[in-house]
């Protein structure tokens, strides 16, 4: 089977009849008909039985059409990826980052990117860290920001800056524990909620071990998807969480205590590209201004523990 066979035989497979698949990939029924049988001819056996103007796949059909489904999936992809290369007049960069990166981080970089390259079109993606891989190899983004080393063998990582993990509680609530437990004041929050993360964010295994380490009892269960959400419910007093340094330098200062975690794992924020292709001269250059920026960022200070 040639490939344009395939795209046929897929199209039929999945529609169930040639005028649906005429439609699907914008050629004439005739055509569609027409690449079946000869198809079927080069084959030597049937793939289709007609009956009452319906179309029932045979055993090798089925067969055929699992054994193929990769490989239409793998020319989709490299549709994707021919279309995703094609670059605007003033120049083009797309990235991605985890939510928690997006909303702290990203407002800084692209305006002062922006500032520099004004013609340049900028596109964000805010994605989990299960999602990136897809749009790096694809190119839909020419790299992506998260934190950790990203594990998947298709992506590169380099370390950008690496920080301390914050504990992220209500004020009032860390100025009672502070009274409370002046020797130990995360005691305190012992038996008060955590507010967990659930999915692939790569913060749920700081909040798992800062759990571990307190041994953590309360019964009380509260799992979310953002760390954003986490922390609304902080600021409510349902619980307490742990964020990022990034995160921790943009708290609501009035209603919001970071506590520096310095006896946890450091969190490391990484640059993900996919490893066959290179960001292209554009992102490149919003690479190189990351540092600075990143530095920029370090420099504030979070909302105060007051010990």
């Amino acid at each position: 089977m040639n490939l344009r066979q395939l795209e046929v035989f897929q199209a039929v497979m999945q529609t169930g009849n040639m005028s649906a698949a005429a439609r699907l990939i914008c050629v004439t029924p005739s055509a569609v008909s027409k690449t079946i049988g000869h198809t079927e001819l080069q084959l030597g056996y049937k793939l289709f039985v007609r009956s009452k103007g319906t179309l029932a796949p045979t055993p090798e059909a089925r067969v055929l059409f699992e054994e193929s489904a990769l490989i239409h999936r793998k020319l989709d992809e490299l549709r994707r990826i021919a279309v995703n290369l094609r670059q605007s007049e003033g120049g083009q960069v797309r990235l991605a980052a985890l939510p928690s990166i997006s909303h702290e981080f990203l407002p800084l970089v692209l305006e002062t990117y922006l500032a520099r390259y004004p013609r340049v079109n900028l596109e964000v993606r805010t994605l989990h860290q299960d999602q990136m891989v897809e749009a790096l190899v694809t190119r839909r983004v020419d790299f992506a920001l998260g934190f950790y080393a990203h594990p998947h063998p298709l992506v590169t990582n380099t370390a950008l800056v690496s920080g301390t993990p914050y504990l992220a509680v209500r004020s009032d609530i860390w100025a009672r524990a502070l009274r409370a437990r002046r020797q130990n004041p995360m005691l305190f929050l012992n038996r008060m909620p955590l507010v967990r993360l659930v999915g692939e964010d790569p913060m749920c295994q700081s909040i798992n071990a800062l759990a571990s380490q307190l041994e953590h009892t309360s019964t009380a269960s509260l799992q979310v998807h953002t760390s954003r959400l986490a922390l609304e419910l902080v600021k409510r007093g349902m619980g307490w969480t742990v964020v990022d340094f990034l995160t921790a330098r943009n708290l609501d200062k009035s209603s919001i205590t970071a506590v520096p975690l310095p006896d946890s794992a450091p969190i490391s924020l990484q640059m993900y590209v996919a490893a066959s292709t290179p960001p292209s001269q554009d992102a490149l250059r919003m690479v190189g201004m990351l540092p600075d920026l990143l530095q920029q960022m370090m420099a504030q200070s979070p909302a105060p523990s007051r010990e």
